[in-house]
């Protein structure tokens, strides 16, 4: 039997805890949230197995421990898991959308003898909380792994059981991760929310207007109503790599804005082509 150790049970603790109590029966779930309320909303609808009433001084006999909290929160958590006895042989992992900082703030832990892997899943919704979470989130995500200190064998073991998420497992450094999830995630909120307030600020003469808005509108700002305090964390942890990627992306508005006002119409043409190749290179048109 495998005791698993969850701290976090918002969206994406609690959807990992559903896949693992759900695929793994041979696994024991232990969660621990900083909301009283989700956590007995958590144990009364058995997503986790077992309450911890304190905290990561419960994880002293799991085997594999998961850091599911904002990044801030997993800097803390790993540095409070370095003070405490674990279990000979743990393994520790989080799921932070950020890892070069998480990767030197485990230095600590891993300098005790402790394993660590950290992980990134890369799914998610806009929804929050553990009511939202579901078992299948992660099914065919891709799931990224940066090794600190673990061997072939502690890999493997922590694929098992993580595997029940049902992702693709990719193995990377800090850097290459950071840099990656800068363009492909953090900046894609940033621009969600930024197109969200600018089209508010927009039509404050005509409130009702958003209500208006068609499939467009709503799917470019879907992720603009995440979780408020998970993205702040985040984008306090990659700071540099978003601040880059920022920089690139307003070149491009404004490169594109110039071409509006100079109504360049073969270049506007040639730069929605690009676009439109881009996009569907990441979902290729289904063969009829």
């Amino acid at each position: 039997m495998t005791t698993v150790f969850i701290e976090g049970l918002g969206l994406i603790g609690s959807s990992l805890a559903r896949a693992i109590r759900q695929r793994r029966g041979d696994a024991t779930v232990i969660g621990h949230d900083q909301n009283p309320e989700s956590l007995a909303w958590a144990k009364a609808h058995q997503v986790i197995d077992v309450t911890a009433n304190h905290g990561l001084a419960d994880a002293n006999n799991a085997d594999i421990i998961i850091l599911a909290t904002p990044v801030t929160e997993i800097v803390r958590e790993l540095k409070q898991l370095a003070t405490l006895p674990l279990k000979s042989g743990v393994i520790v992992t989080d799921t932070g959308s950020t890892k070069a900082i998480v990767m030197q703030a485990a230095q600590s832990l891993m300098a005790k003898g402790v394993t660590f892997v950290g992980g990134h899943p890369m799914a998610g919704s806009e929804k929050s909380g553990v009511q939202a979470g579901r078992a299948s989130l992660f099914a065919e995500a891709h799931y990224f792994l940066v090794n600190g200190n673990a061997s072939d064998d502690q890999i493997l073991a922590l694929r098992n059981i993580l595997s029940a998420a049902g992702a693709y497992f990719e193995i990377l450094n800090a850097t290459q991760h950071d840099q990656m999830v800068a363009q492909i995630s953090h900046v894609p909120h940033v621009v969600a929310s930024a197109l969200a307030i600018s089209a508010a600020k927009g039509l404050t003469d005509q409130p009702q207007a958003l209500q208006f808005s068609a499939g467009g509108f709503r799917d470019t700002t879907r992720i603009a109503a995440g979780d408020p305090t998970m993205w702040t964390a985040i984008m306090q942890s990659n700071t540099d790599a978003i601040v880059s990627a920022l920089d690139a992306n307003l070149a491009t508005l404004q490169h594109m804005r110039d071409l509006i006002a100079d109504h360049d119409v073969d270049a506007m043409h040639a730069w929605f082509v690009q676009a439109q190749q881009v996009r569907q290179s990441i979902d290729p048109p289904k063969e009829v």
